[in-house]
């Protein structure tokens, strides 16, 4: 839970505000840039990790990968210094929004649409990470936000593993790489097969974590979640999720088609890389409009105001030709010939 700044008086040139929260290498806060008069999210690294020289390149490392991706949906940094106590601090963008976390634990089954455009700007966003050699390792909810605009955004490179960063540092003796084969990093109820044996993640392990995603978000649940580590590694390992979990009436054959692929146990069955598995998405979104973000914003600010999650399409505006394609899909589904029927019962019943 997020709490005011106490005895931290300044961080850098910031003045902090709130403390969002903690994780593995750092503290993060929200602060205030008084020479730019805007907010930012400052990642403070934690007292005891100056001392161990692999926590402080994998907190240099962060800084280093997003500071060389460039993707409107990729977080974007502002800043890197070392404090006079040895800590190191990254300010970056501030994302005013809602996780995706936190939009399922209030509306688990999103509409469609919102699942299509979720995932395509996640991919979209993979497919540029992946192309710079950087895999994400810890994709999950809580790392992709919905900002009050509509944007999908991907967070949190913490863990992420990137081939070329070694290039990018200054003493290019030291590897960067910080982990290995069976160490495992990552939240298990969203690693592929491969990682919850300590293999080590590839780009095709984030889609594996993509297509647990998109299945939540379609099914209502996160169907590998288990007890514990242990019964949540043996269901990633052994449960096969089929087509026949997709209810037919709600998710189209072709979108259940690429998340089972996506979900295949084996990396060489899965997509061959994100790019590829956002255009096969995308053959799915011809009938919406290119920018949906309007869309979501309005869907968002519903699911906010809701008191349960229930909301209904009164509720915002729906994408227009989404519901132009639904009819259009009816009609496909209802066949020729008993269209002709029923509109020659109509012509016939208005003239009697």
């Amino acid at each position: 839970m997020a709490e005011k700044a106490g005895k931290t008086n300044k961080i850098g040139g910031y003045k902090p505000v709130q403390e969002l929260g903690h994780g593995a290498m750092g503290n993060l806060w929200l602060c205030h840039d008084p020479s730019m008069d805007r907010m930012v999210v400052v990642k403070q690294m934690q007292d005891d990790l100056e001392q161990n020289e692999g926590n402080v390149r994998r907190f240099l490392q962060e800084a280093y990968i997003l500071a060389h991706l460039n993707h409107p949906a990729i977080i974007a940094p502002h800043a890197l210094w070392k404090e006079k106590d040895g800590k190191y601090s990254i300010s970056m963008e501030f994302v005013h929004g809602k996780t995706l976390r936190e939009i399922l634990d209030k509306c688990p089954t999103p509409p469609l649409w919102v699942v299509l455009n979720v995932i395509y700007e996640v991919l979209s966003a993979l497919g540029h990470a992946h192309r710079s050699g950087i895999v994400h390792r810890d994709l999950k909810p809580s790392n992709i936000m919905i900002d009050k605009d509509g944007r999908v955004r991907l967070l949190d490179f913490g863990i992420a593993h990137n081939d070329n960063a070694i290039k990018l540092m200054k003493d290019d003796s030291t590897d960067l790489r910080i982990t290995g084969e069976n160490v495992i990093l990552g939240t298990v109820t969203y690693m592929s097969p491969e990682q919850t044996v300590g293999a080590e993640a590839t780009a095709s392990s984030d889609l594996f974590a993509v297509g647990i995603i998109a299945s939540e978000m379609l099914l209502g649940e996160n169907v590998f979640r288990g007890t514990n580590f242990r019964d949540t590694a043996q269901r990633i390992q052994r449960l096969r999720v089929t087509r026949k979990a997709f209810p037919k009436d709600k998710v189209p054959p072709e979108l259940a088609k690429l998340v089972v692929k996506l979900l295949s146990k084996k990396p060489k069955d899965r997509p061959l890389t994100a790019n590829d598995a956002a255009e096969k998405l995308s053959s799915l979104m011809k009938e919406l409009p290119r920018d949906l973000s309007p869309y979501m914003g309005m869907w968002l600010s519903a699911v906010k105001h809701s008191e349960d999650g229930n909301i209904s399409e009164e509720d915002y505006s729906t994408p227009p030709l989404y519901q132009d394609s639904q009819a259009l899909s009816l009609l496909k589904g209802f066949g020729l010939g008993a269209l002709f029927a029923a509109i020659a019962f109509a012509i016939v019943t208005y003239i009697m």
